[in-house]
């Protein structure tokens, strides 16, 4: 199959794949904060949460063991949270539109050129600094009640209490670091295009030379 990539620009396809699989699994999956409640080991993410207590009309709570994102955007339990689910949630979008154009770009030759190629760097630099940012501030929202009944009452902001960092964080880490070497990978990602000369214009270079 013709394409218009390089060497590098197949790592590119890889790398960039890997990273918006990455990054997007760690931004889904609640394993990024392991803590307990009542002997329970219970999990939290950026909107979503294993085990978690949930408070019933009798006024008592309950601890729920289950997985699930929170029912509203409201309920997420601190504005820092909030506001990482949006900025890593569009950042993933951008990886993954960049990581679908450079697979369709292994089978179509015209999809994919130098300048393509680094408009979807771009992209990926500008997702790799919204999943930073996203990344920087989640820990803001460590003094929320819901962390502390997880964490205990020594937590507070980017302080974890007797928690841990969880697997899907580090998950998270490795996509957005990626994210930035795809970027660097995408400059030398496409073939240069050479120059197309018409038959007219050749003849008329040879008429002229003659």
């Amino acid at each position: 199959m013709s394409n218009n990539l390089t060497l590098t620009g197949f790592f590119w396809v890889i790398f960039s794949v890997l990273s918006a699989l990455a990054a997007s699994t760690g931004f889904f999956l609640p394993y990024w904060i392991q803590g307990r409640i009542y002997n329970t080991t219970v999990y939290l993410g950026v909107f979503r949460r294993c085990n978690f207590l949930e408070k019933q009309e009798n006024g008592l709570s309950v601890l729920v063991q289950a997985c699930g994102r929170y029912a509203s955007f409201q309920d997420i339990p601190s504005d820092a949270w909030k506001a990482s689910t949006v900025m890593i949630g569009i950042g993933c979008g951008f990886l993954l539109v960049v990581a679908f154009t450079a697979i369709f770009s292994c089978c179509c030759k015209d999809i994919l050129t130098r300048t393509s190629a680094r408009i979807g760097g771009a992209l990926q630099v500008i997702a790799g600094f919204l999943l930073a940012i996203g990344f920087g501030i989640y820990p803001s929202g460590w003094g929320s009640v819901e962390f502390k009944q997880a964490c205990g009452k020594e937590a507070n902001f980017y302080r974890l209490g007797h928690c841990k960092l969880s697997w899907a964080f580090f998950l998270f880490v490795v996509g957005t670091g990626s994210a930035f070497i795809c970027a660097v990978l995408s400059t030398r990602a496409g073939k240069q295009k050479m120059p197309i000369y018409s038959r007219t214009s050749i003849e008329r270079s040879d008429s002229f030379i003659m």
